[in-house]
């Protein structure tokens, strides 16, 4: 099968829709599958549609319904093949909540087949638009292990820091700004605790505002964007890994690729983050800054308690979230989709 893939951001690996597609066709040709991946921040929704007659793909499959669905949608009707879409989060939070939700609506019932991570994704869209459970799929993303390529200069911890690590792009949803407050009343407990965040500045405004808040908190670091082949040197390095998110459309590769790594994960406690984080088990869960304080002062404090979580999430991950098991389902999918 030939498979055209169509995405809001490839380049540079750094958003998590980017990581997830590269994954997903980096895997799909073990799979069986032929997958050529057209990426709207490289090319123009015209120049993809030349590439698409070009390579005769036998479906379309989009991700994000709003951005690369729609897409996704008017190519798959100018050429007459199916396209499926995968919801990747804002599209459901966001996106099916505002002016953008009409638009929206109509590329996922014209879909052949939607895909979801999780089941708390297809409720929220079954919710808007109860016809389309029959079609929504749950594929739960893989997982692969970030490279280590990272060239520690002047952001290279001492051996006794305690390192609370923050992966995500700088922009309302993933909340970067809201762990500031409590962390530093837990560093006014224990000097060894360190806040870094990494990512880029995907909303200026935000960035800004972020940045000049660390800039107050000396013991907070901003590396910056950290690309995809060198993130797994932090991981490596911290000893909690922080989720901040707002909204999550399902399980963030964030979280998994810290657990990958054995690290305790300390995360909002939302659906998305609900799906793979199990309180006490695969890492902790907090609702307000009352509880971030006190769940990462327990994870500061027992450094028994980071190891036991570590490693349950680490078994928990490599057993449920395999790359090669989510191109498997995808090839199954679209088996189905071309009858």
């Amino acid at each position: 099968m030939k498979i055209a893939l169509i995405t809001p951001y490839y380049a540079p690996p750094v958003r998590g829709s980017a990581v997830t597609v590269r994954r997903i066709a980096a895997h799909l040709a073990t799979a069986g599958c032929e997958a050529a991946v057209y990426s709207l921040d490289c090319l123009t929704a015209a120049q993809i549609l030349e590439e698409i007659r070009q390579m005769k793909p036998d479906a379309i499959h989009g991700f994000h319904a709003y951005l690369g669905g729609r897409v996704a949608r008017e190519i798959a009707r100018v050429v007459g093949i199916p396209y499926i879409v995968t919801l990747t989060g804002s599209d459901v939070y966001e996106a099916l909540a505002d002016d953008r939700r009409e638009e929206s609506l109509a590329v996922l019932r014209d879909a052949t087949a939607i895909v979801a991570f999780d089941p708390s994704v297809k409720h929220r869209v079954v919710d808007h638009h109860p016809s389309l459970a029959a079609k929504t799929r749950i594929i739960p993303q893989g997982v692969e292990l970030p490279g280590e390529i990272f060239c520690w200069g002047e952001e290279r911890f001492d051996a006794g820091e305690i390192v609370f690590f923050l992966p995500a792009g700088l922009r309302p949803v993933k909340n970067v700004g809201f762990p500031l407050a409590t962390m530093a009343e837990l560093h006014g407990e224990d000097s060894r605790v360190r806040l870094v965040a990494a990512g880029p500045v995907l909303d200026e405004t935000y960035g800004a505002t972020v940045l000049a808040e660390m800039v107050r908190h000396p013991f907070a670091r901003y590396l910056g964007e950290v690309g995809h082949d060198a993130i797994g040197a932090i991981y490596r390095r911290a000893d909690v890994v922080l989720n901040t998110s707002i909204f999550e459309g399902g399980m963030a590769n964030s979280v998994l690729e810290a657990m990958a790594f054995g690290r305790p994960v300390l995360a909002a406690d939302i659906e998305g983050n609900r799906s793979i984080v199990k309180e006490g088990k695969t890492g902790l869960l907090y609702r307000d800054e009352g509880e971030l304080l006190q769940k990462a002062r327990d994870l500061l404090q027992d450094d028994g308690l980071r190891r036991r979580l570590g490693e349950q999430g680490r078994r928990f991950v490599e057993e449920r979230f395999s790359a090669g098991r989510e191109a498997e389902a995808y090839r199954e999918l679209y088996g189905w989709v071309l009858g």
